[in-house]
């Protein structure tokens, strides 16, 4: 009697291979640029200057004028991000032959925490969830027409001068700019049109590769950059330049030492047998000037 297939394969092991293949794989390169800076309290506050009171020219003997600065006080507060995963004890010790099960568990679920930073760095909003920070979309909502340029009642397509523009919008100078995938094809094309025009790149210390660059700044891809509909334009996206430093510019907040996601073994589940593990982090964003932020919104190059 021949060997039967079905026989074959009662011998036969699958051939697993360590380790498992990403799936889920954003486009956001601004995480890994963006500053942070420590705070001890549950909420972080600074002044912002509130305008400039200038001197004046006077005859002689003339009283002189007096007017002191004012300031704002902003108050951003730390959020807490956290989640809990249980990993069977049974599993754990009988099926880690290739796989740490508790290793990948805990590395899964720290992409989890990381991607929910990054959607909510973008698109965080507290009026719409009131637990979330808010993110440079809410932020630049509630800046002055002066950082802000809505480019048509309709949208646009991208321009080289609006680039510009938004550009000469930061006036103590953007350290990027920040676009979707499809506008960047967009630029590209906009300068392979010009004509003896190429596209110029920086090799980043955050990156270690070449990252495409307008007039020498860094262009930075994020995909968590939304779509919105704009007069007749059913989706349109925004440009943002971004000043990013502790100082004056735009920043991340966290909350005790540690300044990335921290781990906590919590010990045996009561009611099952299997551990449990907590990721969390105490986490914020904060807008230090006004002048540290532009947006070039109704962009049709999604």
């Amino acid at each position: 009697m021949p060997l039967l297939k079905v026989e074959a394969d009662k011998l036969s092991n699958n051939d697993l291979v360590r380790g498992v293949i990403e799936e889920v794989i954003d486009r956001d390169d601004l995480f890994a640029v963006l500053p942070f800076t420590r705070t001890d309290g549950k909420a972080y506050v600074y002044n912002r200057e509130n305008g400039v009171v200038e001197a004046e020219f006077l005859d002689p003997n003339e009283e002189v004028p007096e007017g002191a600065a004012k300031f704002t006080e902003v108050t951003t507060a730390l959020r807490v991000l956290a989640h809990d995963v249980d990993i069977d004890k049974f599993l754990a010790s009988s099926e880690s032959d290739v796989n740490d099960q508790v290793a990948l568990q805990i590395a899964a679920k720290a992409k989890g925490l990381r991607t929910k930073f990054q959607k909510t760095l973008i698109n965080g909003d507290r009026s719409v969830h009131s637990k979330e920070f808010d993110g440079i979309a809410a932020i630049s909502n509630g800046l002055g027409s002066s950082q802000v340029q809505v480019v048509g009642a309709n949208g646009s397509a991208l321009t080289l001068s609006m680039l510009d523009e938004l550009v000469d919008m930061v006036p103590n100078g953007a350290d990027c700019l920040v676009m979707r995938s499809g506008t960047v094809r967009a630029y590209r094309a906009l300068l392979r049109a010009a004509g003896g025009t190429s596209p110029s790149e920086l090799i980043l210390p955050n990156f270690g590769r070449p990252m495409l660059c307008h007039n020498g700044m860094p262009i930075i891809v994020n995909d968590y950059i939304g779509t919105e509909a704009q007069g007749s334009a059913d989706a349109t996206t925004s440009v943002y330049a971004l000043r990013l430093n502790e100082d004056d510019g735009l920043h991340g907040l966290h909350g005790g030492e540690a300044a990335g996601i921290r781990l906590e073994a919590l010990g045996t589940v009561q009611n099952k047998d299997a551990w449990r593990y907590r990721l969390k982090w105490y986490v914020g964003l904060a807008l230090k000037s006004t002048r540290s932020m532009a947006r070039l919104k109704g962009i049709t190059n999604v």
